[in-house]
């Protein structure tokens, strides 16, 4: 059983560690779709934020690690290696993806099997994992009884049978109450602090992978816009700001280059979001916008917070494309 309340997140240094995943120009074309663009990134042990609207080439990107799927260019690594040990991998679904007539322990022990567990060693390790997820005589009854917080648990459980390095996690806390989602988040951060698992965690809650995650991949319409720890991300009040520019906001924007970390159209202004260490750089950043033809109606210290960021990048890449 774990305690409730255990969500301490890892200190994200990257050192001489090797990446979990790394994927260098991946491309995934459907005829003339392009589904994945050139996509390049490189994560670390911890847990991993994957973010993106609907359609952003996050499944497609979840089944080309899984090597349920080949892209057209490019290659990914999983652990430095480019060829894919599907056993280190533990996947968790977003469909439902259970076997209505099987009891929870026999669903779990037969995932064991599958990835090549003997039965005896695949029922002692269901039954383990089951104890740490608190399903107690619940393990004894038919799927089909189950509630969605206890199938949640048992897909979670059948990820993680066979002690893989890498667990892919799709949409886990999708439908939990409250309470259920908090559990299921305290089970992420004990089996990657406590057991060294790596997680990606593939969602739509923001708050979840502020809670829990210390990197984020933000997908987009095939692109990567970012690939960093989360700190770095959201910004600080120390080293972050946000300025409401009116004038010639897009020609504004162009002119800080990377200092602007992200701009929201607010219709009439729009909101710049940029980052810097020094009271120099600041006024820079103000000489910048000014030459450019922008008026500064605000300049603030900006509170980090996930939402403001991936909303950012997102119209920033609309703004670019325009």
């Amino acid at each position: 059983m774990i305690s409730s309340g255990f969500n301490s997140k890892r200190e994200f240094n990257v050192g001489d560690e090797i990446a979990v995943i790394g994927c260098r120009n991946l491309t995934r074309k459907f005829g003339s779709k392009t589904v994945l663009n050139n996509v390049s990134f490189e994560v670390y042990p911890g847990i991993i934020g994957l973010l993106g609207p609907n359609g952003a080439g996050k499944s497609t990107l979840i089944k080309l690690i899984l090597g349920l799927d080949i892209p057209t260019s490019g290659d990914i690594s999983l652990f430095g290696k480019t060829k894919v040990e599907l056993g280190k991998i533990g996947f968790m679904p977003e469909a439902k993806a259970i076997i209505p007539s099987m009891k929870g322990f026999e669903f779990v022990a037969f995932a064991g099997e599958l990835e090549g567990l003997k039965r005896k060693d695949a029922l002692r390790r269901s039954h383990e994992i089951l104890d740490c997820l608190s399903m107690g005589e619940a393990r004894f009854r038919k799927l089909a009884e189950y509630s969605t917080g206890m199938i949640q648990k048992v897909k979670l459980a059948q990820a993680l049978v066979h002690d893989p390095d890498l667990l892919i996690l799709d949409e886990p806390t999708a439908g939990l109450d409250p309470p259920a989602r908090n559990q299921m988040l305290d089970y992420l951060s004990y089996f990657a602090r406590q057991q060294g698992k790596s997680i990606v965690l593939s969602t739509h809650l923001l708050g979840d992978v502020q809670a829990v995650c210390d990197q984020v991949v933000v997908l987009n319409f095939g692109v990567c816009l970012a690939s960093c720890s989360l700190e770095k991300l959201v910004g600080n009040k120390a080293d972050s700001y946000l300025i409401e520019v009116t004038g010639n906001q897009i020609d504004a924007i162009v002119a800080l280059g990377e200092k602007c970390v992200g701009s929201q159209d607010m219709g009439g202004f729009t909101k710049v979001f940029v980052q810097c260490d020094s009271s120099l750089g600041i006024n820079n950043i103000a000489s910048q916008i000014l030459a450019a033809g922008g008026v500064i109606k605000k300049f603030v210290p900006l509170e980090g917070n996930l939402d403001d960021a991936f909303f950012a990048l997102l119209d920033k890449q609309r703004l670019v494309a325009n």
